[in-house]
């Protein structure tokens, strides 16, 4: 299984009409941030502009859960994305500690 943290952040009426979401990097909190930055590796080389990053099993046991809690305790509203791994299509994976992949949408098999 792989999860996907998403930060919800609220409306402002002006700029953002409705709440938006978008992974880790919009965290607002320095708090937040602290629990996954130095962590993560991310892609060495430039990934596919509709590419996201996922935990792995491991990532998830010993920094999304860390990620989680800071979150609760902060008040920052969040969602939980989990996908079976035979459900991805995994465009990048970390070698080094295996904590994380970038996952491309699948195909639209044609039929």
């Amino acid at each position: 299984m792989f999860r996907r943290i998403e930060m919800i952040h609220p409306a402002n009426g002006k700029w953002f009409p409705a709440d938006w979401k978008e992974g880790l990097m919009s965290a607002g909190s320095i708090e937040i941030a602290d629990a996954w930055i130095f962590k993560l590796r991310g892609s060495p080389h430039s990934l596919p502009s509709n590419a996201r990053f996922y935990f792995t099993e491991k990532g998830w046991r010993e920094i999304g859960r860390q990620v989680i809690a800071v979150c609760q305790r902060t008040g920052q509203r969040y969602r939980i994305i989990a996908i079976k791994e035979t459900d991805a299509q995994v465009c990048w994976r970390d070698r080094h500690d295996g904590y994380e992949v970038a996952i491309q949408p699948m195909r639209k098999r044609k039929g």
